[in-house]
Formats: C-alpha cells, structure tokens, sequence
C-alpha cells in the first residue's frame, strides 16, 4: 500500500522517542542547558510490543521494530493473519485484553469506524501496564484524549507519541503541555515518495473501477459494490 512505509516510519520513529526523550533533549541542548533537566530514558530491548490493528502498516512497523531485539511482537486484528504472514512478520496473535495488560508499548494502526472511536479509554488504560508507552499514527478518535491525558498525568502512561488527534488541528491542552507527549502535525505520509505513491493508486483505482468493475485496494465497507479479480 502506498502509505505504509511513510507511516509506518513515523510510528517507530515516535516510538524510539518517546523511550529516549529525543525531542525534549533537543530542545533542552538548544536552550543550553545540555542534558540538565532531561528524563532519563528507556531502552526498547526486551520489552513487548503491541500492534493494534496488523494491516499494512501494522505489519510495516512490526517488521521495522523487530530489530530492535524486543521480547516479542503482540498483534490484534479484527482478522486473525494467516500463518504464514505472521511468521514473516515475527507477529503472536493476542485478544484485544491480553494485548493490553501484557504489551509495554502499543501501536494503533486500525481505522476508525463506529466500533472503534475511543476503542481506548479510561477502563483500557486500566488494564495496561504501569509506564506503557502510546502511539497514535492511525485516526485520532480511536483515542479518547481526555482519558489520554489522565493516564499521563497519573503516571499510568510513560509517554504518549501522537501524529494524529481528536479535533486536529486543534490539540487538547493537556496534551500540549504534558512534557511526555511527543506530537507531530499529522506527518505520516509526508514525503515526496509516499505522495506520488498515493496519487497514483488513486488514479489506478479508477481505472479499475471504470475498465473492470473492481478495485486494487477495497476497504471492507465497499468491497460488495464491486467485482474483486
């Protein structure tokens, strides 16, 4: 798919940020204050990532962070993987509660539908482990941002990597001024490659449609209006 390294990129990316303070040590060199003041950070060894929702992009990511020697890769679907792409991906599968309580970070890359808004909340956050680290880069609604900064605030959440919110623009105060949060301007496809990328799978989609009476890339919702080759 055309979106999938770009973003895929951007949420280990947020991830190994959120574990090593990359952006809050920048700043804090920039305003001469060298590491003064700087959280210690943490390493991704050993611990268990949390894939939520193994699409594309989940299994991008999944396949970036494998080298980076973690226990081992968690995944929730809606749709189990077949064998033979979760072992080519290093991919466990687990219920949606086991992934949960037993990932130390958790990735979200499911879409957003009205089973999944707020698929995260307060009884969720409940049922992490203590200084779980989140990342968003899939729809911000799948996150409810108050229960978010709650759980920051509580020291539930270590830290918090988002590329997408609730209302963007528009960025929950409690989000901007929590020194754990790591926030980007919804950048995930951000790059020349990945633009061209999406514009011709569009323009290929089309011709599908009109040419065939099918689609390359059918979203579940519209796969029954066509013809799938």
């Amino acid at each position: 798919m055309a979106v999938d390294d770009a973003t895929a990129d951007i949420a280990a990316i947020l991830i190994l940020n959120c574990h090593r303070n990359v952006l809050a040590a920048s700043d804090n060199l920039r305003q001469g204050r060298w590491r003064n003041g700087v959280r210690m950070g943490v390493d991704p060894q050993g611990k268990v990532l949390g894939v939520l929702g193994a699409g594309g992009i989940g299994r991008t990511l999944a396949k970036r962070m494998f080298g980076f020697d973690l226990k081992k890769i968690l995944y929730y679907n809606r749709n189990r993987l077949s064998e033979e792409l979760e072992k080519e991906f290093h991919l466990e599968y687990a219920d949606f509660e086991t992934l949960l309580k037993t990932s130390d970070i958790i990735s979200v890359h499911c879409p957003l539908n009205a089973s999944t808004r707020h698929l995260i909340s307060y009884k969720e956050f409940s049922m992490m482990k203590d200084n779980v680290i989140l990342v968003n880069t899939a729809r911000g609604k799948v996150i409810n941002e108050a229960a978010l900064v709650n759980a920051l605030e509580r020291g539930k959440v270590l830290a918090a990597g988002l590329d997408v919110f609730e209302d963007e623009p528009k960025i929950s105060p409690g989000l901007l001024s929590h020194p754990r949060s790591v926030l980007l301007p919804h950048i995930g496809t951000f790059t020349n490659e990945s633009q061209y990328k999406m514009e011709k799978l569009v323009l290929d989609n089309m011709v599908a449609a009109l040419e065939n009476n099918t689609l390359l890339t059918p979203v579940s919702e519209h796969k029954h209006f066509f013809n799938k080759k």
